[in-house]
């Protein structure tokens, strides 16, 4: 992945190819700590991996503290496993949760195998099968950011809020 620490979201137009979970990790922390705006998280199951790692839940913290309007929305098929076992991304939203919102999809995404992340309005983390540490980031791709976005935002508003989620933060 070259030039990966020099890529800024909004700007580079570079298809980096992801091939492990660690390059995947990495950039998914670094593009997550250049957005401003918003965050959207199309996830199976919250992977510990990626998402409970102390980087990703810092810049996460660092946007919805420093910057108005900020908003992370995250929609999990499967949070049980991230709920029991303790999630570091789970007990920041519980105590910032006018900011971070997760929901479940319904049952109509299923088979969407599909994991993804957007950054502000053109970044995206994208991995064709969710259960394979392999895809592509690009930190300026606002095509393709709008396209997800618009599938992400339908499947947002037939979705429920995460009721194992909501359960925790009573």
């Amino acid at each position: 992945m070259n030039n990966i620490n020099s890529a800024l979201l909004g700007e580079t137009p570079t298809r980096f190819t992801l091939d492990s979970r660690e390059a995947t990790r990495d950039v998914i922390a670094a593009m997550t700590g250049q957005a401003r705006r918003s965050l959207a998280v199309f996830t199976p199951d919250l992977n510990k991996f990626l998402y409970d790692q102390q980087a990703f839940v810092d810049a996460v913290r660092q946007l919805v503290t420093s910057r108005r309007g900020a908003l992370i929305r995250v929609l999990v098929k499967d949070s049980s496993r991230a709920a029991a076992e303790g999630h570091r991304l789970i007990n920041l939203a519980q105590r910032l949760s006018s900011f971070i919102h997760f929901r479940t999809p319904p049952e109509d995404y299923a088979e969407y195998h599909e994991a993804f992340l957007i950054a502000d309005t053109s970044g995206v983390v994208h991995q064709a099968q969710a259960d394979r540490f392999k895809g592509w980031a690009c930190f300026h791709a606002p095509l393709e950011a709008r396209r997800l976005r618009t599938f992400f935002d339908e499947v947002w508003q037939n979705s429920a809020p995460d009721s194992r989620l909501r359960r925790l933060s009573v």
